[in-house]
């Protein structure tokens, strides 16, 4: 029943991570796409400016070296785009933003066009304030336009585009850095989902072998010295062994799909029957009922858990108490065997601490004035 659960649990699982991916994938290529598209844009306002050149009728050298910068301009355009180190990126920037500059001066109006080569590389590049860069290139795109002949519209709207494609790149920029934040938390939430289920997972072997084993040593060493003298006996501790086993190997196995929660009243009985076994005196004090929260009493029911299997193993005591109120459990002996160190608490304490906190609450163990060992979990209303 376990392996199909979690089978379930996996073919539920599988849809979901791989439509998160889909639709990653689709998002990154749809700016890929607008990627391409401004950079067509910009070819083909730098052909629109090659056009306007060869139809102004300027000297045919004036027109050939025009195109030609035009050209190159576009083919270093595309290479400060891709570029990321930003000692590379800085030069190849300032030859750019010099030869767009200039080819507008020494050209014509119609080159400011290819001004917007700057202002997308500063949209894309390593630049912490890139919007000052993007309005001075367009402002000074329009003014050489205006200064060279282009009447104020015309330079208004070389202005515009100019400034606007930068203000575009970005904008995919910052859209680009956020997804690619927004996939490193997602990875980092999934690791941190990993650790937290193996702490659970961690936490709950523990509680489960731990006391499950304990009581099988202490109704081993029973039968064994009952064998000689009565076999009937020793039979049903046998029986009790052979169902401790079983009921711990399943809920070991529902401990790894996380559907167990212990009861409080079961683990108060099997408190009883743990420490009768052994020879200890166990004195229960609590309410005839109870309502709380599923969680909390998980966590009243590990804490008697752990602490009868602390009193069966390290104790040496002949009597405990476990005394249940609202929102709080107790489990007190009177031994004399020295079982935790303060600096360093054991496994069990250690995971019984962590659910405590996770739920608000807190937990003490220590030495008792009067004698003995005392451990107390405690969460508020």
């Amino acid at each position: 029943m376990t392996t199909a659960g979690t089978d379930h649990e996996t073919r539920q699982a599988e849809p979901a991570g791989s439509s998160g991916m889909e639709d990653e994938s689709r998002i990154a290529r749809i700016w890929s796409a607008r990627d391409r598209s401004r950079s067509l844009l910009l070819v083909a306002a730098t052909v629109w400016a090659s056009a306007a050149q060869a139809a102004g009728g300027a000297p045919l050298w004036l027109t050939v070296s025009a195109i030609v910068l035009g050209i190159l301009i576009c083919v270093l355009g595309l290479m400060v785009r891709l570029t990321t180190e930003p000692r590379a990126w800085w030069p190849r920037f300032a030859v750019l933003v010099a030869a767009t500059l200039l080819l507008t001066v020494v050209a014509g109006p119609p080159w400011a066009v290819t001004t917007a080569w700057a202002t997308t590389a500063a949209g894309w590049g390593p630049v912490r304030r890139a919007r000052p860069y993007i309005a001075g290139l367009g402002l000074s795109a329009g003014l050489l336009a205006f200064a060279g002949g282009a009447d104020a519209g015309l330079a208004l709207v070389l202005c515009g585009f100019v400034t606007l494609v930068g203000v575009f790149a970005l904008q995919a920029r910052r859209a680009a850095e956020l997804m690619t934040e927004l996939r490193e938390t997602k990875q980092a939430l999934a690791r941190l989902a990993v650790v937290e289920e193996r702490n659970r997972i961690a936490r709950d072997l523990h509680d489960l072998v731990g006391h499950s084993l304990s009581v099988v040593a202490v109704k081993t060493e029973l039968a064994r010295r009952l064998l000689p003298i009565d076999a009937g006996r020793t039979d049903g501790e046998l029986k009790d062994i052979d169902a401790i086993v079983r009921r711990a190997l399943s809920e070991v196995r529902q401990a790894v799909t996380g559907y167990r929660q212990p009861a409080l009243a079961a683990e108060l009985s099997s408190a009883v029957q743990a420490a009768l076994a052994a020879g200890v005196h166990c004195e229960i004090s609590c309410p005839d009922s109870w309502e709380l929260p599923v969680a909390v009493e998980g966590l009243l029911a590990w804490t008697v858990r752990e602490g009868i299997t602390n009193v069966l193993r390290h104790s040496g005591g002949s009597r405990c108490w476990i005394t249940v109120t609202e929102g709080a459990v107790e489990i007190a002996d009177d031994g004399t065997a020295v079982r935790i160190d303060e600096d360093r608490p054991g496994n069990g304490l250690t995971g019984l601490s962590e659910r405590a906190r996770a739920l608000g609450g807190s937990l003490s163990a220590g030495r008792r004035e009067v004698g003995g060992f005392r451990l107390r979990v405690e969460v508020p209303r």
